[in-house]
């Protein structure tokens, strides 16, 4: 055997292991691309999450607005008369606040408006009326 072909076969191709540019650059591309397609998607869910908060607060607080009137002939615009420490009211994230308005004689609004900074683009505020009106309609 030739000293060349001899020192091939002891070292092999890659005496030093490890991984060559090419390879690393390869997984790097490989990696970027899995990430500008799940990262909207990861936004997209954060997003529906922190919603959802804002519903079970609304839908609590209609709730909590029924049962009033049952017992006081009325509605209230106050969330401590319902049981809340604060006005707003918060939701259990603390991602909206929810203000009550409208006649307490006949019927009310609830309105969840970001709070904690957070921020919603697409939804500024999200209303449930004691009709049962919701709005809008993207945000539910």
């Amino acid at each position: 055997m030739t000293g060349y072909k001899r020192k091939i076969l002891a070292n092999g191709p890659r005496a030093g292991g490890g991984f060559t540019l090419i390879e690393l650059m390869i997984v790097v591309v490989i990696v970027g691309v899995l990430a500008a397609i799940a990262y909207p998607s990861y936004l997209q869910y954060a997003q529906e999450t922190k919603r959802a908060d804002a519903h079970a607060a609304l839908l609590r607080i209609a709730a909590l607005q029924e049962k009033f009137f049952s017992n006081n002939n009325a509605y209230t615009t106050n969330p401590t008369a319902l049981g809340y420490a604060a006005n707003p009211a918060a939701s259990n994230d603390g991602y909206w606040a929810v203000s009550i308005t409208g006649n307490p004689a006949v019927s009310f609004t609830l309105t969840a408006a970001p709070a904690g900074g957070h921020v919603d683009p697409d939804c500024g505020g999200i209303t449930l009326t004691s009709a049962g009106l919701r709005g809008p309609a993207v945000c539910w």
